[in-house]
Order: C-alpha cells, then structure tokens, then sequence
C-alpha cells in the first residue's frame, strides 16, 4: 500500500468528505496543515504529489485520536500481509545506522539474498532445545550471567502461547534470534521500575494471546544486518497486527551496544538502576501509539515500491 492509499481508506472508513479532514487536519496541527486545501489533499489521494514525511506522520496521529488504535486502518490486516508491506531494506538500513557491532556481527552475507532467509516462530520448529541453549549461552555473556535465566526458563517461555520468540535461518543454520514475552500491564511496570527481575517472573505475570498486554524484548542477536533486518521487519508486522492487544513496547540493556540498536529503534529510555558490581541496567519503553507514530514506520510502509530488495 502507498501512502496516498492509505489516506483514501482512512478517510472513507471515518465517513470523512475531503474538505472535512482538510479543516480537522488544520485543527488537530497548524503548524503542519496551514494553507493545507482540497486541492492538495486531491492530489495527496491520487499520488499526483506527496505530503512531507512530517505530516504523513501527523496524519497517523490524527486518525489515532479518531480510531484509538496505534495503526489506524491496518487493524483487519494479518502478520503475513503486513510484513509483505514492510521495506526489509529500510529496516537492514536503520540497523546499519545503529553500528552495532555485538548483537549484529558482520558474517559475510553479499552473496545471499534475503529469499533465502527464513524466518519461524521458535514454537513450531524441531530447534527449540538447540536454540535455547544458544540464547541461554549469550544471555550469560552479554550480560555478565547477571539475569541468572536458565535454559528451562527460556524454553518455558518459548512455549508459552503468547510470547514471540524468532529465529532467522539461512541453509538451515540459525542465523539469528528475537525473543518477546508479552506481559500482563502491571508486571511489565513492576520490570520496568526494578521492582521485580526477568528471573522472577510467575506464569501470572505473562498475559494471554487476546488479553491486552505489554511486549518486552529479551533476546536478539543476528550474524549479519540480513539476518537482523528480516527478524525486525517480522517483528513491526507482528506489533502492527497485534495492535488491538498491545499496549506497550520495552526492552532492557546493560550493553553500549545495545542501547544503539534500541534508540536506533525510537524507543526512549525510561529508568535505570544499578546491579552487582555497579553496572547499570536500563530500560526503555514507549507506548504502542507513540512507537508506531514515526517516521521510520512509515518510510518502512509506505515506500515498497521504491524499496529495491536485494
């Protein structure tokens, strides 16, 4: 979808005349729509011309503020149809801006095209004790056997129905990982403000598939930016699909390294505290609305047809 489709649909699906959306546009941003007319806004929908990046996203916003939804219009859309929307090339690149160089290492990947990646829900797969054991292997290293997670609990969790745990293969070796739980609001704040550790999280805690609830990052690694890049483009489409049942996004860090992917990603940060040894745990969260609302998702949507994959 372009964005000028995403518009009309917008505009039809909230029984909007364009000369009605041009003055609540005015409304709800002068700065943004003043001089905005039914012209430019005809020529917006036909894709004679284009908004600036900046009011493509204040566009968003607004239908926010109609739809309450942190994606408006794509809520009847699913995880595959999204994902097949989404830019994998401009996702590789908001990475690469990153720099990371510890989570996102630099295997040799020139000669392999991003159609021979694949990407499975750990659930459905034969690896899950392989892929476990991995992560419980770089969970010790990254962050200084500090989390004190063991292999049953990661694969306990990989299990569990509404968590999202990734893995990336590439000729049937893993290539990479992206682990999410999905957490009921109040646990997911108890985490965020250091009340409670990853270690100490009950099956209370986590919260059901259809039950709203908060996403929180635990794992990722990846062998290359392709590897990477596929595992975060499956992710948006994920959140995007899931957008009725998620309230919020978070992740932790105690790693430089970390911490330029995560603000590479928007995500602000929130709270820190200090573990064993006097290193610093912090986290970052933002609300689904505010996480989706950017510019980068929507250069990653509505840019497909510019989007020349490798």
């Amino acid at each position: 979808m372009q964005f000028n489709e995403y518009l009309k649909i917008c505009r039809a699906h909230n029984n909007l005349t364009q000369e009605e959306l041009v003055h609540a546009l005015y409304s709800f941003d002068i700065d943004n729509f003043q001089g905005l007319d039914t012209t430019t806004l005809s020529k917006w929908e036909r894709a004679i011309t284009q908004p600036r990046l900046i009011k493509k996203v204040n566009i968003v916003k607004y239908f926010q503020t109609l739809n309450n939804m942190p994606f408006p219009c794509y809520e009847e859309k699913n995880e595959d149809e999204i994902e097949e929307e989404l830019c994998t090339i401009g996702m590789k690149n908001i990475l690469t801006e990153s720099k990371s160089k510890k989570l996102i290492l630099d295997f040799p990947s020139s000669s392999m095209s991003l159609d021979e990646f694949k990407i499975y829900q750990l659930k459905s797969t034969e690896l899950v004790d392989k892929v476990v054991k991995i992560n419980t292997y770089l969970d010790k290293d990254f962050n200084q056997d500090l989390s004190q997670l063991k292999d049953e609990d990661f694969k306990k969790w990989a299990l569990m129905p509404a968590n999202f745990f990734l893995i990336c293969q590439y000729a049937d070796e893993v290539t990479g990982l992206l682990f999410t739980l999905k957490l009921k609001p109040n646990s997911f704040d108890k985490l965020c403000n250091g009340k409670i550790m990853e270690k100490d999280l009950k099956e209370k805690d986590f919260a059901e598939p259809n039950e709203v609830g908060c996403n929180y990052v635990i794992s990722f690694f990846a062998l290359n930016q392709k590897a990477a890049s596929m595992l975060f483009t499956r992710y948006y489409a994920y959140l995007i699909s899931r957008q009725k049942h998620t309230k919020e996004v978070g992740v932790s860090t105690m790693m430089d390294d970390g911490e330029k992917i995560i603000k590479a990603l928007n995500i602000p940060f929130y709270n820190s505290y200090l573990l064993k040894g006097n290193i610093e745990l912090k986290f970052f969260k933002s609300s689904l609305f505010s996480f989706l609302a950017t510019q980068e998702v929507i250069k990653l949507l509505f840019t497909k047809l510019e989007c020349e994959e490798e």
